[in-house]
């Protein structure tokens, strides 16, 4: 009995051990990949695009995008004040703004972006052309296993065919160090949840933004 229940143990832990590796295999192979160009169209991730330049060697890069409703300089005015004095980044607050919840209005008391406006965060802007694109990064953030890393991340904004705008998001890293493997598989998930919702805020700002300043046709009286 004492046998039979050690082989019953030792089938057990092989095959959630097989669940396992088959789980990680699907998620490196075929979960990842989405993820990592989430929202982008045939071609958009592997383009070139401004501050690619900044990090020749990465081992971690991803590139996702939204269409959104309104035209570029609409879109514009809320990358503008990015990470700019806890504006925040519109993504998941508690991660990347301590907690404050990102401003859903546009500040005032902002000028316009220039090239080494320090952001929060630990970050400063890189490159930057008005109703176009910004590149912010830095290039040695701690990690939580005490080996640095550089990334930048760039918000390229594009019209489309019909007027309204493109938002394209691309980050770019390398992590050093003997962990940098497990890291930038947890960042992964983690970008991609952060991007995710800092490319819908941002959209639905927009948006809004755009709906509020429409003017209101009058209504049109039937005679009596």
């Amino acid at each position: 009995m004492a046998k039979q229940n050690s082989q019953g143990g030792f089938f057990a832990g092989l095959t959630r051990l097989v669940v396992a590796a088959l789980a990680g295999t699907a998620y490196y192979l075929v979960v990842r990949p989405r993820l990592n160009v989430a929202g982008t169209l045939p071609g958009e991730a592997t383009r070139k695009m401004p501050g690619d330049e900044l990090i020749p060697v990465t081992n971690f890069e991803t590139t996702r995008a939204i269409d959104i409703e309104t035209p570029v300089e609409t879109v514009w005015a809320w990358i503008a004040q990015i990470g700019r004095d806890n504006s925040g980044y519109y993504g998941l607050d508690s991660l990347t703004n301590r907690g404050i919840p990102s401003v859903s209005y546009l500040r005032q008391d902002l000028p316009a972006p220039q090239i080494g406006n320090q952001l929060d965060g630990g970050y400063r802007v890189l490159e930057v052309q008005e109703n176009e694109f910004l590149v912010y990064g830095a290039f040695d953030l701690p990690t939580p296993f005490g080996q640095p890393m550089e990334r930048t991340t760039l918000l390229l904004v594009e019209k489309r065919i019909t007027g309204t705008a493109r938002l394209i998001v691309r980050t770019r890293a390398y992590v050093y160090g003997t962990f940098a493997k497990a890291y930038v598989t947890l960042l992964e998930v983690l970008d991609y949840l952060d991007t995710k919702q800092m490319l819908t805020n941002i959209k639905e700002r927009a948006e809004m933004m755009q709906k509020l300043a429409r003017p209101i046709e009058p209504v049109q009286l039937e005679n009596q």
